[in-house]
C-alpha cells in the first residue's frame, strides 16, 4: 500500500470513528431533546457503517459480497432516520409510532438481500437487476432528503426556531454532498471511489465543529414549551401585538422592559410569550428586544443631532442600562464596535 493510500485510509477511517464516537456521545448526552439525540446517533451509526464499507471495498479487493450489499442496504435507512430526526426537532412532542417504523422495511429487505447473496449469484442474476437495485437505493436516499428539505422549509415559514432550522439545513447540505459523490462513483470512473469516504470525513468534522461551536444540540429542548398549547392563529395574533408594542410604541427604549412585564401587558404567561417570540422571530426575548435597540442606535450614530453625544448617552437613549451590554450586543449584531461603526 502506497503512502497516498495510507493517508486516504487514515482520513476516511477517522471520519468513521468520529461518527461512532459522536453516536455514543449523543446516546449518553442528557441535555436537549432526548429523542433527537437518539435518532441522530442512529443516523451517524448507519452512515459510519456505510462509509466504513466503502473504505474496506476500496482497499480490500476480495471483500465478501455479503458485506458489500448489506452495506448498500443500509442506505435506505439514512433517509427515514434523517426525516424522523427533523420531525423530532420541529415538533417537541413527536413520538416515533408504528407507522413511522414501517419506513425502515425497505432497508431491512435490502440488508437481508445482501446477507442472502452469494458469489455465484453475481453471475446468475442479470446485470440489469443490480443496476435497478443501485438506482432504487440512491433514489430512495435523495427523495427523503428532498421531503425533509420541504418539511424544514415549510416549518420555517411557520416560525421554526432559527437555530433548529440552521442545524437541519446543515444536514441537508452535508447528506446531499455525500449523495452526489457516491452517485458520481456509479457513472464516472474518473471520480475515485475513496472520494466518498473522504468527503464524509470532511462533512462530519465541519458539521461537528459548527454544531459544537453554536451549541445546537442542547438548544433542541424537548420540554421547553411542553405544557404550552396555542394555535397557529393565536400565535400570529399575539406576535402582531408584540410588534405593535415594540415597533410602534417603541417599548424597547424602556430599560426596565422584561419578559415578565411585557407578558403582563399582553395578559399572557411568560412561557407563552417566550415561545411565540422564539418561534416567530427565531430569537429569544433579550435578543429580540436588543435587535430593535441596536437598529435605532445605528441610526443615531449617523445622525447629526446625536453627533456630540457620548456612546453611553446613545446606549441609554435606545434602552440599554449599561455601556458594556450595549457594546456586547452591538458587536454581536453588526460585527463591529459602536465606535468602529460610527467611524465607518
Amino acid at each position: 500500500m502506497s503512502v497516498d493510500d495510507i493517508v486516504l485510509v487514515i482520513i476516511s477511517g477517522l471520519g468513521v470513528v468520529h461518527g461512532l464516537f459522536l453516536a455514543i456521545f449523543l446516546w449518553t448526552y442528557r441535555k436537549g431533546n432526548r429523542l433527537s439525540n437518539i435518532l441522530l446517533g442512529l443516523l451517524l451509526l448507519v452512515l459510519s457503517f456505510r462509509v466504513g464499507k466503502s473504505v474496506f471495498l476500496e482497499f480490500t479487493p476480495d471483500l465478501d459480497v455479503k458485506f458489500i450489499f448489506a452495506g448498500l442496504g443500509t442506505i435506505m435507512a439514512i433517509g427515514p432516520l434523517f426525516y424522523l430526526f427533523a420531525k423530532s426537532c420541529i415538533n417537541k412532542s413527536f413520538v416515533v409510532s408504528r407507522k413511522y417504523l414501517l419506513q425502515f422495511i425497505p432497508s431491512i429487505l435490502g440488508v437481508c438481500f445482501g446477507l442472502w447473496l452469494e458469489d455465484h449469484h453475481m453471475e446468475s442474476i442479470p446485470l440489469v437487476f443490480f443496476a435497478a437495485l443501485f438506482f432504487s437505493y440512491y433514489l430512495h436516499f435523495i427523495i427523503y432528503i428532498f421531503i425533509t428539505y420541504k418539511l424544514v422549509k415549510e416549518h420555517k415559514a411557520k416560525g421554526l426556531n432559527i437555530e433548529v432550522y440552521e442545524l437541519l439545513m446543515l444536514f441537508v447540505y452535508g447528506l446531499s454532498a455525500i449523495w452526489v459523490v457516491y452517485v458520481l462513483n456509479l457513472f464516472d470512473e474518473t471520480v475515485p471511489y475513496i472520494v466518498g469516504p473522504v468527503l464524509y470525513s470532511v462533512v462530519a468534522y465541519v458539521i461537528s465543529f459548527i454544531v459544537i461551536s453554536k451549541d445546537y444540540i442542547s438548544k433542541i429542548d424537548q420540554t421547553k414549551y411542553k405544557t404550552t398549547t396555542i394555535s397557529d392563529e393565536q400565535s400570529r395574533q399575539l406576535y402582531s401585538r408584540v410588534l405593535e408594542l415594540v415597533e410602534n410604541e417603541k417599548q424597547y427604549q424602556n430599560p426596565e422592559l422584561t419578559l415578565k412585564s411585557m407578558s403582563k401587558d399582553l395578559n399572557v404567561t411568560t412561557q407563552t410569550l417566550s415561545m411565540v417570540i422564539n418561534q416567530r422571530s427565531g430569537k429569544n426575548f433579550n435578543s429580540f428586544i436588543n435587535y430593535y435597540r441596536i437598529e435605532e442606535s445605528k441610526q443615531l450614530l449617523h445622525s447629526k443631532a446625536f453627533k456630540n453625544h457620548t456612546m453611553a448617552a446613545i446606549a441609554f437613549e435606545v434602552g440599554f442600562n449599561s455601556i458594556s451590554s450595549f457594546n456586547t450586543a452591538f458587536k454581536k449584531q453588526t460585527g463591529k464596535t459602536p465606535v468602529a461603526f460610527k467611524d465607518s
